[in-house]
């Protein structure tokens, strides 16, 4: 299993050091994923991901990315089709409604996390990135707060705002689950 980085709990990232949204902030690890899709803004010249350089800043705020890796055109296309990706989905979960296709395309770049799982002498079992670059890594710290959030009931409590000019995840922490605008555009 040396090939293997662990992923303890459901995620290495610290959600602390996930840049903030000021956006009905999720729990846990599912703040990070709520943060990647917050790297684009309603106002379409707010895009933190933009180039590579800034979404290698990002990475870093976030601690996702060592300060000696960086990110090739491929992988930062990648990123941001992760990005859109997630975004979708999350604008599905705040309809009610489901988009395969979206789900689709979020299983795809998800793919590159190349994710497994691990086992060991007193049988725990965890996810593992069997990634050795950076960039699978990254996807897989982001399809493991996926998935834990999915195993504890709050990844359909993660949405995107419908409101015009917003689009901003947030977490739904109502009774019902059935908020369909972030706190800023709550009538």
């Amino acid at each position: 299993m040396s090939d293997t980085k662990l992923l303890s709990d459901v995620s290495d990232c610290d959600s602390s050091a996930v840049p903030a949204d000021g956006f009905d902030p999720a729990p846990g690890p599912l703040r990070l994923v709520q943060s990647l899709a917050n790297t684009l803004s309603g106002d379409p010249d707010v895009d933190h991901l933009r180039s590579r350089e800034q979404a290698v800043a990002w990475l870093r705020t976030a601690e996702l990315l060592p300060a000696e890796a960086g990110l090739t055109n491929s992988e930062h296309a990648a990123l941001l089709r992760l990005r859109d990706s997630i975004r979708d989905v999350l604008a599905a979960h705040a309809d009610g409604r489901e988009d395969a296709e979206a789900a689709a395309r979020l299983t795809k770049a998800l793919a590159d996390g190349r994710l497994v799982l691990a086992v060991d002498a007193a049988s725990t079992v965890q996810l593992a990135s069997a990634a050795r670059a950076s960039y699978p890594s990254i996807v897989a710290a982001v399809a493991v707060a996926i998935a834990g959030s999915a195993a504890s009931g709050t990844w359909l409590r993660l949405k995107a705002c419908p409101a015009p000019h917003c689009g901003q995840a947030f977490h739904d922490d109502s009774p019902s689950s059935t908020a369909r605008y972030c706190s800023m555009h709550v009538a």
